[in-house]
């Protein structure tokens, strides 16, 4: 951390250093958030798919809609 000639720590290196770490704690708040709701959307996906393992997965869904859709505009 830069020192002023008396050695002393200049106040705006200190502001500067707390930004840079409110800043990093910011950043691991949200990933922790992040990785916790892609846990939680990952545990609902497999719970879901284990009750209907027939059922098409919501990818594939939206793509049959999109195809179904895609064809009904063609014979219009």
């Amino acid at each position: 951390m830069p020192r002023s000639p008396t050695g002393t720590l200049v106040p705006l290196d200190l502001e500067i250093d707390a930004t840079l770490r409110r800043n990093r704690v910011e950043r691991r708040r949200k990933l922790l958030q992040d990785r916790t709701v892609a846990s939680i959307l990952e545990e609902e996906t497999h719970f879901y798919d284990s009750l209907s393992p027939d059922s098409p997965s919501s990818g594939e869904s939206a793509n049959q809609h999109f195809e179904t859709t895609t064809m009904a505009d063609e014979h219009d």
